[in-house]
């Protein structure tokens, strides 16, 4: 090997540790210091003393704060359980049958992953409240406890679950069942030997996805869970209601645990099925009467009780005074009324964009100079390790975090408390790890050839960045942009030990309007959020079929 090659080598690896130098002073910033800080406090008291593992041990001592851990994990494995059985059973009649109104069933499944996790309680205190339009026909039904927080939790993960067992049944093979029926297997025995063998895995995936979000969600305890004490509350209790700082770093390091156990199930498990998915086309199953209609019924009843849970909100936004004064009226719009105005939903949006903007760029780059640069494997495995922490770091306790890293008077960060570059920063963290993997994949399906052939030509790997590899990654980089946008409208658990007097936004209005009694304004407010959700979506498609139609002609 000459020395010019040699040369060029060692130039080539500093170069790519320099690129690479940007992306981990980012996510040490964003997710390393702020666990390290976590941890800190976690075994140290209020005045920042060491003091060991005495707050586990009060933790552990304490039967109330050990009872909201069972809490949170009996409830997350009965909505595991209930909210995968049904989404299996959807996902099955959307891939193998020709059950009625697919296309609409697909799109209004959907709908809860356009509004916060609040949403749909507020359309269950409506239902099923203490003056609830079905709960007066029950009697001794309890909504505040653990059946309204598994309601409302079936309710906010079942679009989850739909979602990644419609792409797990997709994967299997057709001509699977094209050979079985062709030597005379049943319908139950192909059932069994093809569609659940094969989608096993698919099924553990959605089982810890679902388990993971009912676990870690704030926004349903905090308003369903009444007297019922569950873990993110409790986190919430300590560090606002009691001041206890290291109790709720402690907590939060408890409710850590579950989740990353679930996070490393779950990574295994889509590796599993992974091997087991196809390129093939899916051919459509062959009708069925009997078939058709039963699983028409099936999967249409929980996507009406969904609905009606939704649509009882935007309803309840529109009239006087519930129960008594159904007349319509749009006062429950005018914020101003209620101390709020309308610079939450103005803030929401301001936040939305921004870390849709920087998110993308910021995303985008780090999983380009983690799979294109010549750098050590041992960075860029570092790179991908601490891209991916913030999917097993629930929102509440990532929150915290900022606050034990940055609120301090060394931190750089500590004079922007409150402000949007804080709360975007942490967002951008919170949802970094589903864009990175997003455009991992983007990235990995484009020939590595183009930076090789350019270097060949001496030409700049950042003008081959530009004027080839982000053309033809432009639809990814839009989708990801919509993805952030929408759940950076809808967020609450990131942000709600963070927001200043000036950055409050529209998600965390919804939960002190609840808070307050104001459930008309609440659901005015949510109901707001879910039009600006719907529309950005509807943007999105119109965009992307303009881009599609530009890129054919």
């Amino acid at each position: 090997m000459s020395m010019a090659t040699v040369f060029q080598k060692k130039q080539s690896q500093l170069s790519g540790l320099l690129l690479l130098a940007l992306p981990c002073v980012f996510l040490w910033l964003g997710v390393g210091e702020p666990l390290k800080q976590l941890l800190i406090r976690s075994i140290s008291n209020n005045d920042g003393q060491y003091i060991g593992l005495e707050n586990f041990i009060d933790y552990f001592s304490n039967s109330g704060l050990v009872d909201a851990l069972l809490h949170s994990v009996f409830v997350s494995l009965v909505v595991m359980v209930v909210s995968v059985s049904i989404a299996f059973l959807v996902a099955f009649g959307l891939v193998r049958s020709q059950l009625w109104g697919k296309p609409a069933l697909q799109a209004f499944i959907q709908i809860p992953l356009f509004v916060p996790s609040i949403f749909p309680c507020l359309g269950l205190i409506y239902l099923l409240g203490g003056q609830g339009l079905i709960s007066q026909y029950l009697t001794d039904f309890d909504l505040y406890g653990p059946i309204g927080v598994i309601l409302g939790g079936i309710i906010f993960t079942l679009p989850h679950a739909v979602l990644l067992l419609t792409t797990t049944l997709r994967g299997i093979d057709s001509r699977l069942y094209q050979a079985a029926s062709s030597l005379g297997a049943s319908s139950l025995r192909q059932f069994t030997s093809i569609t659940l063998a094969n989608s096993t895995y698919g099924i553990i995936s959605a089982c810890f996805v679902v388990f993971t979000l009912t676990m870690t969600d704030f926004g349903i305890a905090k308003v369903l869970a009444g007297q019922y004490s569950m873990l993110a509350t409790e986190i919430y209790k300590q560090v606002i209601g009691q001041q206890n700082f290291s109790m709720g770093a402690t907590i939060s390091l408890v409710l850590i645990v579950p989740t990353c156990i679930a996070f490393f199930v779950d990574g295994w498990a889509r590796k599993k099925q992974a091997r087991l998915a196809n390129d093939q086309t899916v051919q459509e199953a062959s009708p069925s009467a009997i078939r058709d209609s039963i699983l028409t019924v099936i999967c249409w009843l929980p996507c009406a009780a969904l609905l009606m849970v939704i649509g009882v909100v935007v309803w309840g936004s529109l009239i006087s005074y519930w129960p008594y004064d159904f007349s319509f009226t749009w006062a429950n719009y005018d914020f101003d009324a209620f101390g709020y105005g309308w610079q939450p939903y103005w803030n929401s949006l301001i936040l939305s964009v921004i870390v849709a903007v920087f998110g993308v760029i910021i995303t985008f780059c780090t999983s380009y100079v983690s799979l294109r640069t010549n750098a050590p494997k041992f960075i860029t495995g570092l790179v991908r390790f601490f891209a991916l922490l913030p999917l097993s770091i629930p929102g509440t306790v990532l929150g915290l975090s900022y606050i034990f890293a940055f609120n301090r008077p060394d931190s750089w960060l500590n004079e922007w408390q409150g402000t949007f570059v804080f709360l975007a920063f942490n967002t951008i963290v919170h949802l970094f790890s589903v864009s990175f993997l997003t455009f991992n994949s983007t990235v990995g399906r484009l020939e590595s050839n183009y930076e090789h052939v350019g270097r060949s030509l001496s030409v700049p790997q950042l003008l081959t960045f530009f004027k080839v590899i982000v053309p033809l990654s432009k639809l990814t980089l839009l989708d990801i942009f919509f993805y952030l946008f929408v759940n950076t409208l809808t967020t609450v658990s990131a942000v709600v030990f963070l927001y200043g007097s000036n950055t409050v936004l529209a998600s965390i209005v919804i939960l002190n309007m609840d808070d307050s009694g104001n459930l008309a304004a609440a659901s005015a407010m949510g109901s707001l959020l879910l039009v600006t959700a719907l529309f950005t979506v509807f943007l999105s498609g119109i965009v992307k079929s303009v881009m599609n139609k530009g890129g054919k002609s």
